[in-house]
């Protein structure tokens, strides 16, 4: 559910508090139960007990013990923190239809783990509750014809292009290829392939679903419209899927990769003086003796002509938004970094031409500018995806929060000010890596969101283009968590409420990239969202989703 969290081994970029909202105010008194020998009335000490005697060896009641790398599966050390009473281990479906029947018989919070990507506590991870881990339901079954894949939901996307790569085949899956499959799809998913065949949601041909009353189901248009189209998009409030079958494509290379540019720190110095903003030097210490020389080097840099104005960027990403209109074959992600450790700005691409063709007349505005680091080349699929994953470092801590606006180069130049003024805050934060993320949303991609009855994501074609707005805030210490996510929400919020003003603002809030306090179904629209808590009202009157999985976005 993450593009990138690393421009480079010394520079940041992206890949999200109590729990996490929405839910009950006494989740915080199911606390990590010791061991199943301990007697307790308590629900989660009960269905603990129940989910070992039923499962056997896919239930543990000591995880910390039983599944020593358990933790290491997260990708936020926010979500690795939590600790639940007792993990679920399931290897099929009907070990999912099990465990859901014998939690319906309490009440003990649960939370669905497929990559554990998320950044929102308790989104896959359930603190002192029950964490189902699907990540052994990983089988990878291609059909005859070569027109669709069977993925079990506990895979990572680099599985599935390792299947279907030597098959000169591909599918709408996640740009870094450690993410997971189920939380992604169900977010919507937004794909290098997105332009010419949609969001990953919107490429599901079937979903094979676990309902809240314990029955195992398939969920497509024909068999039940209603529960397809919240599937596409509703995230984890109408069931528990546990294979997607997905439309493959052919493909072979393609051209793309990621370049970076210094952002002059001339320019960077004359913000801060519109802005009256001083940065407060730091102390002497063998650690700022470093952060000195490096940035000497930015300045060197700048005079062998690595750096480039901001405002030249911003007025390319609005007109690269209006090219990519006429080239479907063009994925562009831009992205504005201030790396701690050398003091900079660094500017950044991640450019996709999904055909083997050299500096695709399509990126023109930013292939023309000199990068001091680029990795752009004709490629295989696999090697871009691979890319994206190894700039991301798990075991950080994240918040995640985004938005949608109109293109405007003012707007995002006005935000680089806002962006500026708010990393003041944080400056002293040691290896702290804030970033702001913009990628357009086409109508090539809205057009392919209407098939099949269309996804609930509430984006009709007069919406776009638009961008999706992204902050990423990185950081090592919890004591730090405060200040970085007040930072983060600042600028969240002066930047919504600027292009409020200048007439940008569009509701929407792509799920993958909110912070737990966003109302991202809010984003959906009106009518969207009365549609899907409909459907969950009639799914699961009991609300086993909404008020037991309290983790993640509740419709």
């Amino acid at each position: 559910m993450r593009i990138f969290s690393h421009l480079a081994p010394t520079l940041p970029l992206l890949s999200k508090s109590s729990l996490v909202a929405g839910h009950p105010d006494d989740i915080g008194t199911q606390i990590p139960l010791a061991s199943q020998d301990e007697t307790t009335d308590s629900d989660c000490h009960n269905v603990c007990l129940a989910l070992v005697a039923s499962l056997g060896e896919a239930a543990f009641y000591d995880p910390s013990s039983s599944l020593p790398g358990f933790r290491q599966t997260f990708f936020t050390s926010l979500q690795s923190e939590l600790i639940p009473a007792c993990i679920v281990t399931p290897t099929s479906a009907q070990q999912v239809a099990q465990a859901i029947s014998i939690i319906n018989q309490h009440s003990c919070i649960f939370a669905v783990k497929s990559g554990g990507h998320s950044s929102v506590p308790g989104a896959s991870n359930a603190p002192g509750g029950v964490t189902i881990d699907l990540s052994g339901i990983d089988d990878i079954d291609v059909s005859d014809d070569l027109e669709s894949v069977r993925i079990g939901t506990g895979n990572r996307w680099a599985g599935v292009y390792r299947k279907l790569e030597p098959l000169n085949r591909t599918v709408a899956g996640g740009r870094n290829s450690d993410v997971g499959v189920g939380g992604f799809v169900l977010g919507g998913g937004i794909s290098f392939m997105a332009r010419r065949y949609g969001w990953a949601a919107d490429n599901v041909r079937n979903f094979e679903v676990v309902l809240a009353n314990g029955s195992l189901t398939n969920i497509n248009q024909a068999s039940s419209p209603d529960l397809f189209f919240a599937f596409r998009g509703g995230g984890n409030n109408f069931g528990i899927v546990t294979h997607f079958d997905m439309d493959i494509y052919p493909q072979g290379q393609i051209w793309g990769g990621q370049s970076f540019y210094f952002m002059d720190p001339t320019e960077v110095a004359a913000r801060k003086a519109s802005l009256n903003v001083t940065s407060e030097p730091f102390s002497f210490t063998l650690w700022n003796v470093k952060n000195a020389v490096c940035v000497s080097i930015v300045k060197l840099a700048c005079k062998l002509r690595y750096c480039i104005d901001g405002k030249k960027y911003w007025q390319a990403v609005e007109d690269i938004i209006a090219s990519e209109q006429s080239d479907h074959w063009a994925q562009f992600l831009g992205t504005l970094t201030w790396s701690s450790e050398i003091d900079a700005w660094v500017l950044h691409t991640m450019l996709a031409y999904t055909k083997p063709v050299n500096n695709p007349p399509v990126f023109q505005n930013f292939t023309s500018l000199k990068a001091f680091k680029s990795s752009n080349t004709i490629r295989n699929l696999t090697g871009l995806y691979d890319e994206v994953r190894d700039m991301n470092v798990r075991g950080r801590r994240h918040f995640w929060a985004t938005s949608s606006f109109r293109p405007s180069a003012v707007l995002m130049d006005k935000i680089n000010d806002i962006f500026i003024s708010e990393v003041e805050s944080i400056r002293a934060v040691r290896g702290c890596r804030p970033t702001i993320i913009l990628q357009p949303l086409n109508i090539d991609e809205v057009q392919h969101s209407k098939k099949r009855g269309g996804n609930s994501l509430g984006i009709d074609v007069e919406d776009v283009p638009l961008i999706i707005f992204s902050i990423v805030f990185i950081w090592d210490d919890p004591n730090d968590d405060e200040a970085m996510k007040s930072a983060g929400n600042r600028l969240l919020h002066r930047s919504i409420e600027l292009s409020k003003q200048m007439g940008l603002y569009h509701r929407y809030m792509y799920q993958n990239y909110a912070d737990g306090e966003q109302d991202v179904f809010a984003g959906y629209g009106k009518e969207n969202r009365g549609r899907l808590r409909d459907i969950q009202r009639k799914y699961d009157p009991e609300g086993v989703f909404s008020n037991l999985q309290p983790g993640y976005f509740k419709v």
